[in-house]
C-alpha cells in the first residue's frame, strides 16, 4: 500500500471508525490484515495471505473482506474446549 492510501485509511478509520479488512478464520486462529483503501484494494491482497497459510499447511481456511473497526489484535487464537472440565 502506497503511502497516501495508507494516510488515507488511517484517517477514514479514525473520522468513521471503518476501514476494508481481510478477516481469514482457520481452526486454530483468526488473522485480520489491512487496513486497505477499498474492497478491490483488499481482495487482490487476499489470495496472497491463503497461499502463505496453505503453504503452512493450514487446511481449513476460510476469508472474507468487510468493513469494521479495527481489531484490537490482529491476531486471535483459539483454545481448544475442554470437554469433560
Amino acid at each position: 500500500m502506497d503511502p497516501v492510501s495508507n494516510s488515507l485509511t488511517s484517517l477514514l478509520d479514525r473520522l468513521l471508525g471503518l476501514s476494508v479488512w481481510i478477516e481469514i478464520t482457520t481452526d486454530d486462529c483468526t488473522y485480520y490484515y489491512g487496513p486497505f483503501a477499498s474492497e478491490r484494494e483488499a481482495e487482490t491482497h487476499k489470495s496472497h495471505y491463503i497461499a502463505d497459510l496453505e503453504a503452512e499447511g493450514v487446511k481449513r481456511i476460510e476469508a472474507q473482506v468487510k468493513k469494521m473497526r479495527q481489531p484490537q489484535s490482529l491476531t486471535v487464537a483459539r483454545t481448544p474446549s475442554r470437554v469433560g472440565s
